[in-house]
């Protein structure tokens, strides 16, 4: 029987069945097995504009999903949820409907003043400061990105010579909670971003036994008497050179 915590976040369950299962509330689907998720919605429109996605199939919510060619491999490209639950439960249905290999890609802030907006940063583990990873694994200080996944982002960018810093980053829940002492702690354990889902994502994969990989670009600035936004979201450039680099990772996984 489970055991009773003073802090119920800490409760976790290893059973692996649950009430709800997403494989019962959402069916196969001919879909590719590799699939880039991605919080940059203008950039998915300017490319079904350009006539380079065609829709697939649809979350719950009826959002749509995409696929696109890589060369002559077919990859989905799904549109990204804010935050850690509503992102694990996409990633959920996602796995669900048969994708199992998954590059995530977005902005992140940055904890360490040299970082220049754009500069990919790969996080090879996330500080779990949010609540859904600890419903998918026990509790523990970090989760680490998958292995292979890891290995085949690190392998692309090198061949094509782009420079990143791989680093932990640190998942939180409460952006308007980020105070000087949180950003202070989580710089000095190896924290170089901030962000609201990668722990989430890593989570989830392990417990679902997928591959999942995530590649962040530097954002707004937190190092900094004063936060600084960089204008960091109207980098339409940068986003969309980092969904196609995504793509073509996604397309080797």
């Amino acid at each position: 029987m489970l055991q009773r915590n003073s802090f119920p976040l800490l409760e976790f369950d290893p059973d692996t069945s649950a009430k709800i299962e997403p494989s019962k509330l959402v069916g196969k689907k001919d879909v590719p097995k590799a699939c880039v998720i991605t919080f940059f919605a203008e950039a998915i429109r300017h490319k079904l504009e350009e006539g380079l996605l065609q829709p697939v199939t649809a979350f719950r919510s009826q959002k749509p999903i995409y696929e696109t060619l890589v060369g002559k491999q077919r990859v989905g490209l799904s549109p990204g949820y804010v935050g850690a639950p509503g992102a694990a439960c996409q990633l959920e249905e996602l796995i669900a409907m048969g994708f199992e290999k998954f590059i995530v890609c977005g902005g992140a802030g940055v904890l360490q003043k040299d970082i220049q907006v754009g500069h990919l940063v790969v996080p090879y583990a996330a500080v779990r400061d949010e609540g859904t990873s600890y419903h998918y694994i026990a509790p523990s200080r970090e989760v680490a990105c998958s292995i292979h996944a890891l290995s085949v982002i690190e392998d692309q960018l090198e061949e094509e010579n782009l420079p990143y810093i791989k680093a932990k980053t640190w998942t939180t829940d409460a952006p308007y909670r980020e105070t000087e002492g949180k950003i202070a702690l989580r710089a000095s354990e190896g924290c170089v971003t901030v962000e609201m889902e990668a722990a989430a994502f890593f989570a989830v994969a392990r417990f679902r036994g997928v591959e999942l990989g995530q590649i962040l670009y530097g954002g707004d600035d937190l190092t900094g008497k004063e936060w600084d936004p960089r204008q960091w979201d109207s980098r339409t450039d940068i986003r969309e050179n980092l969904i196609n680099l995504c793509l073509r990772i996604a397309a080797r996984l």
